[in-house]
Protein backbone atom coordinates (compact mmCIF):
# COMPACT_ATOMS: atom_id res chain seq x y z
CA UNK A 1 0.00 0.00 0.00
CA UNK A 2 0.90 3.43 -1.04
CA UNK A 3 2.29 5.70 1.54
CA UNK A 4 0.54 9.30 2.08
CA UNK A 5 4.35 10.92 0.86
CA UNK A 6 4.02 8.30 -2.30
CA UNK A 7 0.58 8.95 -3.27
CA UNK A 8 1.50 12.72 -3.14
CA UNK A 9 4.59 12.43 -5.63
CA UNK A 10 2.24 10.00 -7.97
CA UNK A 11 -0.93 12.40 -7.37
CA UNK A 12 1.73 15.60 -8.76
CA UNK A 13 3.51 13.36 -11.61
CA UNK A 14 -0.54 13.11 -12.73
CA UNK A 15 -1.02 16.34 -12.43
CA UNK A 16 2.60 17.26 -14.46
CA UNK A 17 1.38 14.75 -17.04
CA UNK A 18 -2.24 16.14 -17.37
CA UNK A 19 -1.02 19.74 -17.77
CA UNK A 20 1.45 18.74 -20.38
CA UNK A 21 -1.52 16.94 -22.52
CA UNK A 22 -3.15 19.68 -21.77
CA UNK A 23 -0.74 22.34 -23.20
CA UNK A 24 0.01 19.86 -26.09
CA UNK A 25 -4.22 20.04 -26.79
CA UNK A 26 -3.55 23.64 -26.92
CA UNK A 27 -1.01 24.15 -29.35
CA UNK A 28 -2.37 21.57 -31.60
CA UNK A 29 -5.69 23.22 -31.19
CA UNK A 30 -3.83 26.93 -31.94
CA UNK A 31 -2.17 25.59 -34.95
CA UNK A 32 -5.45 23.66 -36.70
CA UNK A 33 -7.33 27.23 -35.97
CA UNK A 34 -3.93 28.95 -37.59
CA UNK A 35 -3.96 26.32 -40.32
CA UNK A 36 -7.70 27.07 -40.99
CA UNK A 37 -7.23 31.06 -41.23
CA UNK A 38 -4.33 30.53 -44.30
CA UNK A 39 -6.94 28.32 -45.72
CA UNK A 40 -9.61 30.35 -46.34
CA UNK A 41 -6.93 33.36 -46.88
CA UNK A 42 -5.36 31.43 -49.66
CA UNK A 43 -8.38 30.49 -51.21
CA UNK A 44 -9.63 33.94 -51.45
CA UNK A 45 -6.41 34.91 -52.88
CA UNK A 46 -6.73 32.16 -55.64
CA UNK A 47 -10.21 33.59 -56.36
CA UNK A 48 -9.15 37.33 -56.60
CA UNK A 49 -6.32 36.13 -58.72
CA UNK A 50 -8.36 34.21 -60.97
CA UNK A 51 -10.96 37.39 -61.51
CA UNK A 52 -8.29 39.35 -62.17
CA UNK A 53 -6.78 36.94 -64.65
CA UNK A 54 -10.18 36.63 -67.04
CA UNK A 55 -9.81 39.68 -68.79
CA UNK A 56 -6.12 38.43 -69.84
CA UNK A 57 -7.28 34.74 -70.42
CA UNK A 58 -10.24 36.45 -72.61
CA UNK A 59 -7.77 38.33 -74.86
CA UNK A 60 -4.90 35.25 -74.93
CA UNK A 61 -7.69 33.29 -76.32
CA UNK A 62 -8.78 35.40 -79.47
CA UNK A 63 -5.23 36.38 -79.99
CA UNK A 64 -4.48 32.31 -80.13
CA UNK A 65 -8.02 31.47 -81.67
CA UNK A 66 -8.32 34.17 -84.46
CA UNK A 67 -5.03 37.35 -84.51
CA UNK A 68 -2.33 35.03 -84.51
CA UNK A 69 -3.99 32.53 -87.30
CA UNK A 70 -4.68 35.57 -89.31
CA UNK A 71 -1.39 37.47 -88.88
CA UNK A 72 0.33 33.99 -89.86
CA UNK A 73 -1.92 33.45 -93.11
CA UNK A 74 -1.02 37.29 -94.12
CA UNK A 75 2.81 37.04 -93.38
CA UNK A 76 2.57 33.81 -95.78
CA UNK A 77 0.71 35.60 -98.37
CA UNK A 78 3.35 38.26 -98.21
CA UNK A 79 6.68 35.81 -98.24
CA UNK A 80 4.75 34.14 -101.01
CA UNK A 81 4.51 37.46 -103.39
CA UNK A 82 7.83 38.94 -102.35
CA UNK A 83 9.11 35.87 -103.56
CA UNK A 84 7.89 35.78 -106.55
CA UNK A 85 8.61 39.35 -106.82
CA UNK A 86 12.41 38.13 -106.18
CA UNK A 87 12.46 35.48 -109.03
CA UNK A 88 10.61 37.82 -111.68
CA UNK A 89 13.68 40.73 -110.81
CA UNK A 90 16.56 37.95 -110.98
CA UNK A 91 14.46 37.46 -114.56
CA UNK A 92 14.60 40.85 -115.69
CA UNK A 93 18.66 40.61 -114.78
CA UNK A 94 19.17 37.72 -116.85
CA UNK A 95 17.11 39.07 -119.96
CA UNK A 96 16.50 42.84 -119.13
CA UNK A 97 15.23 43.27 -123.00
CA UNK A 98 12.19 41.70 -125.14
CA UNK A 99 12.81 40.99 -128.42
CA UNK A 100 10.17 42.31 -131.02
CA UNK A 101 9.46 42.57 -134.73
CA UNK A 102 8.16 46.22 -136.35
CA UNK A 103 7.43 46.72 -140.03
CA UNK A 104 9.54 49.91 -141.86
CA UNK A 105 8.92 51.90 -144.88
CA UNK A 106 12.25 51.72 -147.76
CA UNK A 107 11.79 53.74 -150.66
CA UNK A 108 13.43 51.43 -153.50
CA UNK A 109 14.06 52.36 -157.19
CA UNK A 110 11.79 50.85 -159.80
CA UNK A 111 13.07 49.74 -163.19
CA UNK A 112 11.41 49.23 -166.65
CA UNK A 113 12.55 49.06 -170.14
CA UNK A 114 13.82 52.10 -170.43
CA UNK A 115 15.89 52.34 -166.58
CA UNK A 116 14.61 53.44 -163.84
CA UNK A 117 10.94 54.56 -163.76
CA UNK A 118 11.44 55.70 -160.10
CA UNK A 119 10.52 54.89 -155.94
CA UNK A 120 7.80 53.30 -154.78
CA UNK A 121 7.48 51.81 -151.45
CA UNK A 122 7.62 49.17 -149.27
CA UNK A 123 7.58 47.76 -145.87
CA UNK A 124 10.17 45.73 -144.69
CA UNK A 125 10.47 44.03 -141.08
CA UNK A 126 12.95 45.11 -139.15
CA UNK A 127 13.85 43.47 -135.30
CA UNK A 128 14.25 45.77 -132.51
CA UNK A 129 14.38 45.43 -128.45
CA UNK A 130 12.19 46.89 -125.41
CA UNK A 131 13.60 46.94 -122.05
CA UNK A 132 11.65 45.41 -119.87
CA UNK A 133 9.99 47.27 -117.32
CA UNK A 134 10.65 46.66 -113.65
CA UNK A 135 7.54 46.18 -111.74
CA UNK A 136 7.77 48.14 -108.07
CA UNK A 137 6.57 45.21 -105.25
CA UNK A 138 4.13 47.50 -103.64
CA UNK A 139 3.01 45.13 -100.33
CA UNK A 140 3.77 46.11 -96.83
CA UNK A 141 4.58 43.61 -94.39
CA UNK A 142 1.83 42.96 -92.10
CA UNK A 143 1.87 43.96 -88.46
CA UNK A 144 1.82 41.35 -85.83
CA UNK A 145 -1.20 42.20 -83.25
CA UNK A 146 -0.19 42.73 -79.66
CA UNK A 147 0.42 40.29 -77.43
CA UNK A 148 -1.40 40.39 -74.43
CA UNK A 149 0.32 40.75 -71.59
CA UNK A 150 -1.01 39.12 -68.39
CA UNK A 151 -1.73 41.26 -65.32
CA UNK A 152 0.81 42.06 -62.35
CA UNK A 153 -0.32 39.36 -59.48
CA UNK A 154 1.34 39.86 -56.29
CA UNK A 155 2.48 37.26 -54.44
CA UNK A 156 0.37 35.57 -51.26
CA UNK A 157 1.61 36.58 -47.87
CA UNK A 158 2.26 34.07 -45.56
CA UNK A 159 4.27 36.30 -43.49
CA UNK A 160 1.48 36.67 -40.96
CA UNK A 161 0.65 33.53 -40.41
CA UNK A 162 4.14 32.07 -40.05
CA UNK A 163 4.24 34.47 -37.61
CA UNK A 164 0.99 33.88 -35.68
CA UNK A 165 2.57 29.84 -35.95
CA UNK A 166 5.73 30.48 -34.41
CA UNK A 167 4.36 32.72 -31.66
CA UNK A 168 2.10 29.95 -31.28
CA UNK A 169 5.18 26.94 -31.10
CA UNK A 170 7.78 29.55 -29.20
CA UNK A 171 4.96 29.63 -26.10
CA UNK A 172 3.88 26.15 -26.30
CA UNK A 173 7.92 25.30 -25.93
CA UNK A 174 8.13 28.17 -23.51
CA UNK A 175 5.66 26.36 -20.93
CA UNK A 176 6.58 22.78 -22.24
CA UNK A 177 9.83 23.52 -20.56
CA UNK A 178 8.57 25.52 -17.66
CA UNK A 179 6.81 22.64 -16.29
CA UNK A 180 9.58 19.72 -17.08
CA UNK A 181 11.86 22.29 -15.11
CA UNK A 182 9.38 22.21 -12.46
CA UNK A 183 8.75 18.63 -12.76
CA UNK A 184 12.63 17.94 -12.04
CA UNK A 185 13.01 20.64 -9.64
CA UNK A 186 10.54 18.40 -7.35
CA UNK A 187 12.19 15.30 -8.62
CA UNK A 188 15.36 17.20 -7.35
CA UNK A 189 13.72 17.71 -3.81
CA UNK A 190 12.71 14.56 -3.00
CA UNK A 191 15.78 13.06 -3.53
CA UNK A 192 17.50 15.80 -1.40
CA UNK A 193 15.15 15.57 1.19
CA UNK A 194 14.37 11.52 1.44
CA UNK A 195 11.49 11.86 4.01
CA UNK A 196 9.45 12.98 1.45
CA UNK A 197 9.42 9.52 -0.25
CA UNK A 198 8.38 7.60 2.41
CA UNK A 199 12.28 6.36 3.45
CA UNK A 200 12.38 5.83 6.44
CA UNK A 201 16.19 5.76 8.60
Amino acid sequence: MATLPQFKQRQLARRSTSDIDRLAKQYKSAVEQITGEYTTAFTGYQANVAEKMKPFEAELATYKESSLPAYEAQKASYLKNLEDYNKLLADIEANPVTEAIGTKQVKKPRFNLFGLAGYETKSEPFTYYVPKEIPKFTETAPTPPATPMAPTVEAFDSGEFAAKKEEVEGTFKRELGERRAAKLGAVSRRATRPLLTGTQT
